[in-house]
């Protein structure tokens, strides 16, 4: 039984601000390890779960922030960007199950770091009239090809986003959000404990976990930027469609087109920052 683990780091225990997500500082050296230790805590649920491989997908930012040397060995780590399906890249039909740790709120919901993708490209983004998280993306992406989504673990708020979308879905709440900056958050010790018996309890119940997706293809997609000129320079795109000062429309076949469509309009997006 293969599962596999997506790994942000917004919604790690003890994780509150963006510089500790930014390379270059200090904050950010304690923040990646407790990203690994978290990463390992789900490793060793999926195993004690029954699973015979898992594979980590290092999916913040430069997606390189897993500390290789100190993830457990039974892993496979996939790491680096840009990769086609950005934070859910590797994922086949072969796997029986996708963990989602260390996520956040979407961008334009409460949350602690909330954000989708891009947190300097994208103010919002709607997929057929539903708020769009990173979830939504790529446990969506992982649903069209059959995979369920087992657990989710982070904030309050994500959990909350995650009751309505993937309902059947575990969620692991380590914090609680107070603010974009702020949380009430568990001891790493606490949280990794947390994560690592929920994530063994939803493996073993993989077998039956259900195929959920709140949307389901063509895919209307709704972009609002954070600058008037981001929009202009995505806007040069033919199959766009300009709907506002900041906002944008397109529409796509797949979860695979959105995430790459989205993920080049915030490369776009990032130049005029």
């Amino acid at each position: 039984m293969k599962i596999f683990i997506s790994m942000d780091i917004e919604g790690v225990a003890g994780v509150a601000e963006k510089l500790q997500g930014a390379r270059g500082n200090p904050e950010y050296e304690v923040a990646r390890r407790l990203m690994t230790e978290e990463a390992n805590a789900a490793i060793r649920g999926a195993f004690a779960g029954g699973a015979s491989d898992v594979t980590v997908a290092d999916s913040h930012g430069p997606m390189r922030n897993i500390i290789a040397e100190d993830l457990d060995p039974r892993a496979r780590l996939i790491s680096g960007k840009p990769r086609p399906l950005t934070m859910i890249d590797g994922i086949t039909d072969e796997y029986a199950g996708a963990l989602l740790i260390g996520y956040h709120a979407a961008a334009d919901n409460y949350g602690t770091l909330s954000h989708t993708i891009s947190g300097i490209a994208f103010r919002r983004i709607e997929m057929n009239g539903v708020l769009t998280g990173e979830p939504t993306l790529f446990a969506g992406y992982a649903a069209s090809i059959g995979v369920p989504l087992l657990a989710v673990s982070g904030d309050d708020r994500l959990a909350g986003e995650i009751a309505e979308q993937f309902p059947a879905a575990r969620r692991i709440v380590v914090k609680r959000a107070i603010g974009a900056n702020a949380t009430d958050s568990l001891s790493p010790s606490q949280s990794r404990k947390l994560i690592e018996t929920d994530v063994a309890e939803a493996v073993t119940a993989a077998q039956n976990a259900p195929v959920e997706t709140p949307c389901t293809p063509p895919l209307t997609m709704k972009v609002l930027f954070h600058h008037q000129q981001q929009t202009d320079a995505v806007a040069l795109l033919p199959f766009v469609t300009r709907t506002g000062p900041r906002e944008v429309t397109f529409v796509v076949e797949s979860h695979r087109q959105a995430i790459g469509t989205l993920a080049a309009t915030a490369l776009i997006a990032g130049a005029f920052a």
